[in-house]
């Protein structure tokens, strides 16, 4: 038989988490031909001897909104076996939007997920309004991998309410608006829709993010138009992201999950060095309803998160009241914020209630990594704890004194979660747990953790033994093709599409952060390519060859409604 492709001499890890075994796989037509003990003909052929073949990975938490106008690769997760991603995450994104709101929408993306508010304005197209005008406008685009679109309820709640999302819970005319265009956009091919009622996350100038106003009443509404479509799912970020699920936010799960009769991911689990351990609890308290068939699966990822900060945009901060101010302002508005005794005080009188969500006072775990004055050289590496008692200030003073004096340029890497091995096994071994929350597009100046595939592999298989191969595969293709609905992918059987990775279990592993200037207007991003990657192969054509783009395009917006 004649074949597009042949790939020989493979050790293939089907997906299915059964064990690895030696043979071929054959390509046709952008499908899986044959498997195995194949033979025949083929216009290419690679020997994959020395390698295991997989499955394409697959990133469900990307926030790739905006960096898809400019970047068709998606960069960096295309470098790391990644052949289909899902944006739309966490209640933000770019649609729908309509043309007086773009500023708006704008900041939310600033502030929730970090990303310059000129490279959105400038570098997104925005030539949309609707949701399913803008999944039209994506259709429009080279891609190199697959990509899937969620809703954004923050988006859709100004697409619908205007000014008003950010302060109040919907009237039942709006609520039967956005249960429409809800109801468009699954028709258009979204794959559900996303909300946030974290604390941390803040709208313009400090408001609140728009969907933490959302009531029962319009989620339900929401929820059910998702039952009505039949296909799906809902992202939602919840306060609790150390793991202390409140009384309220399982009934939120529960309605959500009752209601829609689709699978739900929630965020996030992660251990946390002021509270290790914490996110036992969140487990113990969804088990059992998992357990009797509820799909309301928590997100975790198997990497310390490490942050990098500057207060001109102080996301670290963003859930204490006292910060509101400091959002979304000139920097001659913050100097003035941030010099002022009554801020001073007003954040030390919040840090004493622990009221923070990512920062609660880890003074130990927030060091400053960049400088811009010589004199503050010796500071670089040093924990602002050892500021404050080296200056014998407190360290609210010590933090915000340095900032003044280096004109807002200093910069911080945070760095207080998933440090504890121990606990990220117990996390990523868990059956009830996703994998995921890469956050790949989104705090592009801060951090970059677009390899979670690599690292999983790299740390967790081949260094610590504490995933089999067959198992991480598992988790990273199957797993999340499952949740998502994707019923041709994440297998590596005969008539699935043939999106693939060939890697080098002995070196794959995330390279070291580079920094680049390669967003719109030259604003600098970090970066994190990959080892070990030999071939990645969308729809049946091989995109990268050893690191190198084969100028190909071959992804496309999947579409939940046939996926």
């Amino acid at each position: 038989m004649s074949y597009d492709m042949l790939i020989t001499n493979a050790r293939i890890c089907d997906g299915t988490g059964a064990p690895a075994f030696d043979g071929t796989l054959a390509i046709k037509d952008g499908k899986i031909a044959g498997l195995g003990d194949v033979s025949g003909e083929a216009r290419r052929h690679i020997d994959a001897q020395g390698l295991i073949l997989a499955p394409g990975f697959i990133d469900h938490h990307t926030h790739y909104d905006a960096q898809i106008s400019w970047d068709p690769l998606l960069t960096s997760s295309c470098w790391h076996g990644i052949t289909s991603v899902v944006m739309g995450n966490c209640g933000v994104g770019v649609a729908p939007c309509r043309t007086d709101e773009r500023g708006i929408v704008a900041w939310d993306l600033v502030n929730v997920e970090a990303m310059p508010y000129e490279v959105l304005l400038n570098g997104v197209s925005w030539a949309w309004e609707s949701f399913p005008e803008y999944l039209a406008a994506m259709k429009k685009r080279p891609l190199a991998i697959n990509t899937g679109f969620l809703v954004p309820l923050s988006a859709l709640r100004f697409f619908v309410l205007g000014e008003a999302a950010p302060e109040r819970a919907a009237r039942p005319d709006e609520i039967r608006a956005m249960a429409d265009a809800l109801r468009q956009a699954m028709r258009a091919g979204a794959f559900g829709f996303s909300l946030s009622t974290l604390r941390q996350h803040i709208g313009y100038q400090g408001r609140p993010l728009a969907s933490r106003l959302a009531s029962h009443e319009e989620l339900g509404a929401l929820a059910d138009v998702l039952r009505e479509v039949g296909h799906g799912v809902i992202e939602l970020a919840l306060t609790s992201t150390a793991g202390l699920l409140s009384e309220d936010e399982l009934e939120l799960l529960k309605l959500l999950a009752e209601r829609s009769q689709r699978p739900i991911t929630w965020l996030a689990l992660l251990d946390r060095t002021d509270m290790p351990y914490a996110y036992r609890a969140a487990l113990d308290t969804v088990a059992p309803y998992i357990e009797a068939g509820m799909r309301i699966h928590p997100q975790a990822t198997p990497r310390p998160a490490r942050q990098y900060h500057t207060l001109r945009t102080p996301f670290i901060f963003a859930s204490f009241a006292s910060w509101k101010d400091a959002f979304n302002r000139s920097p001659e508005e913050q100097l003035a914020l941030y010099k002022s005794p009554a801020f001073r005080d007003a954040f030390r009188q919040e840090l004493k209630g622990k009221g923070g969500v990512v920062f609660t006072g880890q003074w130990d775990r927030l060091s400053v990594v960049r400088v811009n004055r010589p004199e503050h050289e010796v500071l670089v590496n040093k924990t602002v704890e050892d500021i404050a008692a080296l200056a014998e200030k407190d360290p609210v003073d010590a933090l915000l004194d340095l900032v003044i004096a280096e004109n807002l340029e200093t910069g911080f890497l945070f760095a207080a979660t998933n440090t504890n091995p121990e606990a990220v096994q117990e996390l990523i071994t868990n059956p009830h747990v996703l994998l995921g929350l890469s956050d790949a597009g989104a705090h592009v100046d801060q951090s970059c953790n677009a390899g979670v595939p690599t690292y999983l592999l790299h740390e967790w298989v081949h260094n610590r033994g504490s995933l089999s191969l067959e198992r991480a595969v598992q988790r990273l293709t199957a797993e999340p093709a499952d949740f998502l609905g994707l019923t041709k992918k994440g297998r590596l059987l005969p008539g699935m599409d043939a999106d693939l990775v060939l890697f080098d279990l002995e070196t794959v592993k995330p390279c070291p952060l580079e920094w680049v200037n390669d967003l719109p207007g030259g604003k600098r991003r970090l970066i994190e390519r990959a080892e070990g990657i030999a071939y990645t192969v969308v729809g049946g054509q091989v995109l990268f060859d050893h690191g190198e783009h084969q100028g190909v395009f071959p992804g496309r917006v999947m579409d939940s409604s046939d996926a």
